[in-house]
């Protein structure tokens, strides 16, 4: 057990952080399936729809950090130092693409799902009442759940060919 925490306070800023990144990424991952879960629900017991506020707001604030917390944590793959990731996936035609094309791709790409769970959520709070009794709005929610899961996905698989070929720290 000394040997696991020793190793954890050897880890450097730049782990740390990408590691919390990823945790965060796995709860959000969670927060989508109680999501998807709870909208399959809202009709079936009393609490579902306040559940799903909750775990709106939440998934919207995971999101959300996870796209603040991307921006300071991959700034090194936007550096230009010698040894920084940017450098080395630059300094290959194998993997400059990976910088100038699947890179750039995910860091706009990480912005949608952010805007799809917004208008997820504002509706579901603001047609509180008609919300539970409408299956067109509850098929619009969820096909922007869905769709803002897709993208998460397919952010999440560009950014570990990223790092799997110039990992931080």
């Amino acid at each position: 057990m000394g040997e696991f925490f020793e190793n954890i306070l050897n880890l450097s800023y730049w782990e740390i952080m990408s590691d919390l990144h990823g945790g965060l990424a796995m709860i959000s991952l969670v927060l989508f399936g109680a999501v998807i879960i709870l909208l399959k629900s809202v009709d079936k017991f009393a609490r579902a729809t306040a559940w799903l506020k909750n775990s709106l707001l939440g998934l919207l604030a995971s999101l959300a950090t996870l796209d603040f917390m991307g921006l300071f944590i991959y700034r090194a793959y936007r550096d230009a130092g010698p040894t920084s990731p940017r450098s080395i996936l630059k300094s290959s035609e194998d993997t400059a693409w990976l910088h100038s094309t699947v890179f750039e791709h995910k860091e706009f790409l990480a912005l949608v799902p952010v805007v799809l769970i917004l208008v997820a959520t504002i509706i579901v709070f603001k047609q509180n009442k008609s919300f539970k009794n409408s299956t067109g709005l509850r098929k619009i929610v969820l096909f922007a759940v869905l769709t803002a899961l897709f993208y998460v996905l397919v952010v999440a698989a560009e950014a570990v060919l990223v790092t799997k070929a110039a990992p931080l720290g």
